[in-house]
Parts: structure tokens; C-alpha cells; sequence
């Protein structure tokens, strides 16, 4: 009995795989959603643009001519443009520092809003860099990545209108430092003046240039705002931008310019991909980043932004 029983098996298995592939060839895959006409390439220019400046910590000549730069690249794409310049001082450097927040609006009066924000400052010292400590960094992929982006995502929503408001933010001073007791300065401003552009939720950028790019659910994030984070993922699935943005696993938890909002409450959650050897250190530059990496963030906050009705 046994035997007969397994010699039947054997003959009807192949029957019954090769009835599975067909049912499997005969269910096509999803299409893949329309990626939106953000320009890679452009983006990528904006952050050569920006490290041509050189580096660009608060204070320097160099940081002031990047808030023109951003100012006259943001001002012509959106509805409204506003600043916040504030003053913070460093009694330990012994400096008062100038800061300025700027603010570029799309659909004001919209009911509902969404902020996109990043920073534009660079970091004073590569205190990561073990022979250049005190020396400032370029921030290419720590800065300047994240700046692009969201100029480039300017354009975009400029020339397709989304049904939300948009709040794209570039806050000064995140990195100003050394320690976390002198860091996220511009958006511990904005979170505490927001104004009639308080959003009803917010997506930080920072980080998001680099070649090879990763981002994986921030822990902090996904503890505290994983409707947040589902949206994103979901939207990268849709476009399949699956290698940039896994499914599975986390990083972190890491403090950013998110925890100031949400400790505001303002709902907030980190984009980054923090593995990156060149973090605070000289090797920072344009040469490490892809504008095959802005391409897939700028598209998936493109989709999440047209599908907020």
C-alpha cells in the first residue's frame, strides 16, 4: 500500500507543478505606477552647484551665497516664499551665529498640508575624519543631497499642481555641533514658529544622494509614525524602487531634524541612509552620490504627494 501510494504520487507530481506554472504565467504582475518628470540630472547639477560653493557652514561667505542660490532657484517655482533668520550663540566658540529657515509654499491656502524639509548647512568639523577633525566638511550627500532634491521637487509640483499644500523647508543650523545639544537649530525654530504653514505631517530628507542608495525605516520613525512610513514604502513598491526602499529592516534610531517636530507635534518621520562611510569627513563629495539616487527619492515623494486628494 505504501508503495502504490507513492508511485501514484510520482506520476501525478510533475501533472501537478506543471499546473502551477501555468497558473502562475497567467497572473501578470502589477504595472509599475507613472514616475513623475523629476530630472535626476538636474537634481545632481543643484548639488554640484552647491559643493562648487565650497563649504558651507553657518557664518561662512560661502553659506550666504548658497541661501541666495536657494532663494533664487526656489522663488520663481512656488506660490510663497519666506525666511525665519534667527540668532543662536555659541558660548563655548564664543560666536552669535546668523540663521535663516527658508520657506518656499505651494497652494497656501490649501486645507491640508505636507512638509518636505531638509537641511542646507554643512558641518564646521569632519569630526569623523580621523586626520582632519577640525577641518570643515563639503557635505555633498550631508546637505547638499537633500537641497537638491527638494528644488528639483519644486519644479515638479510647479509644473503639475498637486491637490495639497506643500511646504518644501530648508532648515539652517542642523549641523552646526559638535553635539546633539547644538544641532537640528533651524528646526527647533520652525517647529516651535510655524506659523499659517504648520503641516499636518512631515518628511525629512537628509542623506539621500549617495550611490547605491538604501533607506530603511528609521526606528524612531516607525515606533511613532508608521502610517507616515507606510505611505513612502508604499509608494516606492508602486513605482519599484524595491532595492532603494526594502520591506524589511530598520536603522537607528537616529536623531535628525524629525524629533524636533515631532517633539512639537508635528508628525515627522527620517528619510536617510546612514550607512555611508564618508559621514562627516572630508570625503563627502559630488564623486559619491548619483542622480540615479535623487531620481528614485524625488519620485516617491512626487507619489505621495499626488496621492494625498
Amino acid at each position: 500500500m505504501q508503495l502504490c501510494q507513492r508511485t501514484l504520487l510520482l506520476a501525478v507530481l510533475p501533472l501537478l507543478l506543471l499546473s502551477g506554472c501555468r497558473t502562475q504565467s497567467q497572473t501578470p504582475a502589477a504595472p509599475l505606477a507613472v514616475k513623475s518628470s523629476f530630472d535626476g540630472d538636474r537634481a545632481f547639477a543643484s548639488l554640484s552647484a552647491q559643493c562648487a560653493l565650497g563649504v558651507r557652514p553657518p557664518g561662512s561667505a560661502a553659506h550666504e551665497e548658497c541661501k541666495t542660490y536657494i532663494l533664487s532657484q526656489l522663488t520663481p517655482l512656488v506660490d510663497k516664499v519666506r525666511t525665519q533668520t534667527f540668532n543662536y550663540h555659541d558660548s563655548d566658540r564664543k560666536v552669535t551665529l546668523r540663521l535663516t529657515n527658508i520657506i518656499g509654499v505651494i497652494n497656501p491656502s490649501a486645507k491640508e498640508k505636507i512638509c518636505l524639509f531638509t537641511h542646507w548647512d554643512t558641518r564646521p568639523t569632519a569630526d569623523q575624519d580621523l586626520d582632519h577633525k577640525d577641518r570643515p566638511i563639503l557635505g555633498a550627500d550631508d546637505g547638499a543631497s537633500g537641497t537638491a532634491a527638494l528644488l528639483e521637487l519644486a519644479r515638479v509640483f510647479h509644473d503639475k499642481r498637486p491637490a495639497v499644500g506643500v511646504v518644501l523647508l530648508f532648515v539652517d543650523g542642523e549641523d552646526w555641533g559638535p553635539g546633539e545639544n547644538r544641532m537640528y537649530l533651524g528646526s527647533i525654530y520652525f517647529a516651535q514658529n510655524p506659523g499659517l504653514d504648520k503641516p499636518d505631517y512631515a518628511i525629512l530628507l537628509d542623506m539621500i544622494g549617495q550611490k547605491n542608495l538604501i533607506v530603511k525605516r528609521e526606528i524612531g520613525s516607525q515606533q511613532m509614525h508608521p502610517e507616515i512610513n507606510a505611505k513612502v514604502w508604499d509608494a516606492a513598491a508602486a513605482l519599484g524602487y524595491g532595492v532603494q526602499f526594502p520591506q524589511d529592516g530598520l536603522q537607528g534610531p537616529i536623531g535628525d531634524d524629525h524629533v524636533p517636530f515631532n517633539s512639537a507635534g508635528i508628525p515627522a518621520v527620517d528619510l536617510i541612509d546612514f550607512d555611508y562611510p564618508y559621514w562627516h569627513t572630508l570625503g563627502d563629495t559630488p564623486d559619491k552620490c548619483s542622480p540615479q539616487s535623487l531620481k528614485a527619492v524625488g519620485d516617491v515623494l512626487a507619489k505621495v504627494i499626488y496621492d494625498e486628494k
